[in-house]
């Protein structure tokens, strides 16, 4: 698989923490790169109101970030 790339154009990886918006929603949130697929990737992040804990999103849909130590965050509470 060719590498994927953010909104930004940043490189995205397994692991990774990125913020996205819920479908249907205007809360951002902050997650985990868990699995990525040819278009898609799906992100782990804390239990929202519809009590999941897992998001599917297209790779465009997402933005990389960094903790303000430039360390990427090992799980999400």
């Amino acid at each position: 698989m060719k590498s994927k790339a953010d909104f930004l154009g940043s490189q995205i990886d397994i692991g990774d923490n990125v913020v996205f918006m819920q479908v249907d929603y205007r809360k951002l949130l902050r997650g985990i790169v868990w699995k990525m697929a040819e278009r898609t990737c799906i992100i782990r992040h804390k239990k929202t109101n519809t009590g999941s804990k897992e998001t599917k999103q297209f790779y465009n849909q997402i933005i990389k970030i960094s903790n303000s130590a430039g360390e990427k965050v090992d799980e999400i509470e």
